[in-house]
């Protein structure tokens, strides 16, 4: 697809969100993440806790439909004390499985890796809150690792890749760019709904993805989920349009809580002339 077609195809997109969902705008300024962007851009710097907040929405973001979680972010401050990084980093196990999981469940809004992920974020904060008592703040173990890589692409990869010795458990590498995002990094989220619109689009080539009918997602490898992240992000920069709002008008095309196109609706999308 040359610059031409891409600059038609967001035409079409911003038209089927503007005739679906007249305020999705609102919608993406509501998400925080473009603000979270713009805050860094200024020099804006994350608090311990600020850090832990921004990790945990990501973590709760797995598997699941995020309307959900979205109807319990206000009660989420108090269940979660604070949004402190230090007392997470000290609860135990049960606490999780016997108070905070059966919350979730009560309101409706867990998922399937809820307490394993949850879980995992206990080691994450342990990890936090040492490299924040060596050095100062928490968010300095991201924006040293975006310095040592160069690239808040080549950070999520890090954070999230099996092997890596700067992983933090209950991030995969969807969830580590959310996380990103969150903490004001500027970076496209490759989850399922983004890999099988670049996918559609043509942006990507999937070796795997055995069944395309409905919204069933392709079969990607850690290299393909950053091919989807840097070519999302080259289609929103000859737009002239920042990665994540991109990103989240895209999703917005694929996710439940939005239009929730099929693989083929998208495709006929990005071949309509």
């Amino acid at each position: 697809m040359n610059a031409e077609g891409r600059s038609q195809l967001w035409h079409r997109i911003q038209a089927c969100l503007n005739a679906a969902l007249p305020d999705w705008r609102s919608t993406i300024e509501h998400f925080g993440q473009v603000a979270a962007a713009e805050q860094r851009s200024f020099g804006l710097h994350w608090s311990d806790d600020d850090v832990f907040e921004s990790l945990l929405r990501a973590v709760l973001s797995n598997n699941t439909d995020w309307a959900k979680v979205e109807g319990v972010l206000p009660e989420l401050r108090e269940v979660f004390h604070g949004f402190s990084l230090s007392s997470y980093a000290g609860m135990m196990e049960e606490e999780v499985a016997d108070r905070i999981v059966p919350w979730f469940k009560a309101r409706r809004a867990g998922s399937m890796p809820l307490k394993r992920s949850l879980v995992g974020l206990i080691e994450t904060a342990r990890i936090l809150r040492r490299w924040s008592e060596k050095n100062g703040l928490a968010e300095h173990y991201f924006t040293s690792l975006v310095e040592e890589t160069g690239d808040p692409k080549a950070a999520v990869m890090a954070l999230g890749s099996y092997g890596s010795p700067r992983k933090l458990p209950s991030l995969g590498i969807p969830i580590a760019a959310e996380a990103m995002r969150n903490l004001g990094y500027d970076v496209v989220k490759p989850d399922r709904h983004i890999c099988r619109a670049a996918g559609s689009f043509g942006l990507v080539e999937f070796r795997k993805w055995p069944d395309r009918s409905g919204t069933k997602p392709p079969e990607a490898s850690p290299e393909e989920l950053f091919a989807t992240m840097v070519q999302m992000e080259r289609f929103a920069k000859e737009l002239g349009e920042r990665p994540t709002f991109f990103d989240n008008a895209v999703w917005l095309l694929c996710a439940r809580m939005g239009l929730y196109l099929s693989n083929a609706e998208l495709a006929d999308l990005a071949a309509a002339r």
